[in-house]
């Protein structure tokens, strides 16, 4: 299964989710979108936080190497959305696997997403930390 992760919450490397993921997933493609016009600490990532999300980035990237998966990493500028949304199907990914995230930002990500994706299956992880 190619298994689509975006960061978005920067709580992707804990890990729980890294287990949850390594569990479904035999390809994953880690997106990183630089989506100026997010709210920065609470959605994404500001152009400010360049080099910690390059660090985060790595870190899962590292993480996910040794549940011995495949990995594939990409860095995008632009719309937080239409890059998920392009990068899912360019990719061909079978689902998308998103850390849950309490906020209106998320929320209309979500329902976006479950729209005009779907016949790709969309997941949210809970984190224990968050329950």
């Amino acid at each position: 299964m190619k298994v689509l992760v975006p960061v978005l919450s920067q709580k992707e490397a804990s890990p729980e989710f890294i287990e949850r993921l390594s569990s479904k997933a035999k390809e994953i493609i880690v997106l990183l979108v630089i989506d100026t016009k997010a709210m920065s600490g609470q959605f994404g990532f500001a152009a400010g936080e360049i080099a910690h999300a390059n660090a985060l980035m790595q870190q899962l990237k590292e993480a996910i190497g040794k549940k011995k998966k495949t990995c594939e990493d990409l860095m995008e500028w632009g719309d937080t959305f239409t890059k998920i949304e392009h990068t899912a199907m360019l990719k061909q990914a079978d689902k998308i696997i998103l850390v849950w995230q309490d906020n209106q930002f998320f929320k209309k990500l979500l329902k976006d997403l479950k729209e005009k994706l779907p016949k790709i299956e969309i997941e949210t992880v809970k984190l224990e930390e968050e329950k």
